[in-house]
């Protein structure tokens, strides 16, 4: 990674970053659910887990994804992260985007290749979720884009 590009002062920030966040859970699913772009920033850029768990066993792209934290999508996308990787219940980050309503995440999530087909445990895809009631129509035009393209 782009370790040696860090000097000391930011491997002690990156520690202490992820020491304060670890009060609360998994310190990037953390910076990922609170929206905190530059913590997020920095443990990619210094290597940490991009597939850490958190509840039901959700990974950083899910909280980025029900938050509408695009910045924070494109990091860890960048960064190399599963695009659709499955919590405990089978929820990819694209069905997350969709039942949270979060169009800029829905728009990136498609833009990088994730798999609308994919289906949780339920059997529910992403594509049954944005037919759902109350679903926003800038999100079921995206995902019929992306049926068609």
């Amino acid at each position: 990674m782009a370790d040696m590009d860090f000097g000391a002062t930011d491997w002690v920030h990156a520690g202490l970053t992820e020491a304060i966040l670890a009060r609360h859970g998994p310190p990037l699913y953390v910076a990922a659910e609170l929206g905190c772009i530059a913590a997020a920033k920095i443990m990619a850029e210094v290597g940490s887990n991009l597939e850490v768990r958190g509840p039901r066993g959700r990974r950083p792209l899910h909280a980025a994804a029900a938050g509408g934290h695009v910045g924070i999508l494109g990091i860890l996308v960048t960064a190399g992260c599963e695009i659709d990787a499955q919590d405990d219940d089978g929820n990819t980050p694209l069905i997350t985007a969709v039942l949270a309503g979060q169009t800029g995440s829905v728009e990136l999530l498609l833009a990088v290749g994730a798999d609308m087909d994919i289906a949780r445990t339920d059997g529910l895809t992403a594509i049954h979720a944005a037919e759902l009631p109350g679903t926003p129509v800038a999100i079921q035009e995206l995902i019929e884009m992306g049926r068609e393209g």
